[in-house]
This record gives structure tokens, C-alpha cells and sequence, in this order.
């Protein structure tokens, strides 16, 4: 993340190439502050957030419930206790 000294604030390409980190929680709480707080004075960042978050939902919606076959669950399961037991010899 760059920081402008000069306007003591955030430039706008580090925020873009942080909003997914922020949206994911898998950024500190400074940054994350840092972050909102630069958002908060930047529609053009703002807006970036929010189109990433949309997408983000409509991707969990679209793709998030998806279950994979109870058969397959079932073989993928003893496959991997196997070699989990096998692994512990």
C-alpha cells in the first residue's frame, strides 16, 4: 500500500488493489481503517468498492451453494481417510 506524504492519504491504486482483502476481512484493522477512511472521501473508490462487493455477492449466490453429489462426497471421504491412515503408518 503507497502512502501520498503529501496529502497525508492513501493513493487510489493501492485502495483498488486492496478492496478485495477488505471485502475478504484479510487485512489488519489499520489498514482497514485506512482504507474507509480514504473511501469515505473518494467517490471514484467508493464506487470501485462497491461494484467488487456486488460481484462479490452475486458469485456467492451464484456459485456458493453448490453441493457436490452425496456418491462422490461419500468416495471422497473414504479416499481421504485412507490416506489419511495410510499417511500415519
Amino acid at each position: 500500500m503507497s502512502v501520498d506524504h503529501d496529502h497525508d492519504d492513501i493513493d487510489c491504486a493501492a485502495v483498488l488493489a486492496d478492496i478485495s482483502q477488505l471485502l475478504d476481512n484479510e487485512c489488519s484493522e489499520s489498514i482497514r481503517d485506512t482504507l474507509r477512511h480514504h473511501m469515505d472521501h473518494c467517490g471514484p473508490c467508493l464506487e470501485a468498492y462497491g461494484i467488487e462487493e456486488q460481484v462479490k455477492r452475486l458469485i456467492g449466490r451464484k456459485c456458493g451453494g453448490e453441493r457436490a453429489p452425496e456418491g462422490l462426497r461419500s468416495r471422497l471421504q473414504i479416499n481421504i481417510r485412507s490416506l489419511t491412515i495410510r499417511g500415519e503408518s
